[in-house]
Formats: structure tokens, sequence, C-alpha cells
């Protein structure tokens, strides 16, 4: 009499391997759309942020591209807003960005031409901040390849190219 086992095991082990690599896909899936929504939300806080300040104030600060130094720089995105009790600076932190970027404390891009303006009082619309992977054009967008953008009249939209406007891209 010949053994069977092998025979059995194997079309077995391959039924585990199909089933936990879905289990797998599933959850990899799961992370990128609670990030992706995560992201969504931190966007719209800042922008109610960003209103508040400039009621307030009568206008927007004045913030870099992309500061330096975040939490050393009185003027950054982080310390203006943080003038609100509430405030939460993990917002601006994207969920799905790499790790590397999430340790300088913001992964979002400003948009520079927005200093000292308002965000009531625009003719027209235009974006506000959008996720730093837009300055390099071969790093897809962390949102399944797409951006997230934060425009002028409180949207937040999903883009598969960065804002036209971005001042400076790098190759």
């Amino acid at each position: 009499m010949r053994n069977r086992s092998g025979a059995v095991f194997l079309p077995w082990l391959f039924i585990l391997l199909m089933i936990g690599s879905l289990i797998w896909l599933l959850s990899r899936l799961n992370t990128g759309l609670q990030n992706t929504e995560g992201c969504r939300h931190n966007l719209e806080k800042i922008y109610e942020y960003l209103t508040l300040y400039e009621r307030d104030n009568g206008r927007l600060p004045t913030f870099e591209l992309y500061p330096e130094d975040p939490e050393g720089n009185l003027e950054s995105l982080s310390n203006r807003l943080g003038e609100f009790s509430n405030f939460d600076p993990e917002w601006l932190i994207c969920p799905a960005s790499p790790e590397l970027l999430k340790s300088h404390g913001i992964t979002y891009l400003w948009n520079t031409a927005l200093n000292q303006s308002s965000l009531s009082y625009r003719d027209e619309i235009t974006w506000v901040l959008v996720d730093i992977q837009a300055l390099v054009d071969d790093v897809p967008g962390p949102h399944f390849g797409t951006y997230h953008i934060l425009y002028s009249d409180g949207r937040v939209e999903r883009s598969a190219s960065p804002p036209h406007s971005l001042p400076v891209q790098f190759d």
C-alpha cells in the first residue's frame, strides 16, 4: 500500500495559503481606507482652524511651503494653529505618509500664494494644502496613488496629479 498523505496535504496547504493571502490583502485594503479617511478628516479640521484664525486676525498668516523645523519655527502652521486650545498637532500628519515624513511633524504643503490673504473673500478657488509627496513626480500619492488636496472653499478631493500651481517640483 502506498501512503497518500502528501497528496491530501498539498491541496489543503494551497487552500490555507490562499485564505491567508486574501485575509492579508483585505487587511491592507482596510488600513489604506482608514488612512485615507483619516487624512481627509485632518484636512477638514485644519481648514476649520484656518477659518477661525482668519476670523480672529482678519487674514491668514504667512507660512512657508514646507517649514524646515515645524515645531521650532514660531510662524509655522503647527505653532500658529496651536494657539487654539483644541487644535491637535496630529492633524498636520497624514496617516498614510511614510514614517520618515511623519517624524517631521507635518506632511502637508502650504500654498504660499495664500499668505496674508483670505479663504472667505477669494474670487477664485485654489488649493490650500496638499500631501507632501506631490513634490516628487516619481513618488505615488499616499492614497492608492492619489493625493488629497484641500481647497479654499473647504473641499477635500483626491487627485492623481498635484495642483498645477505647486511652486516647486523635484526630480
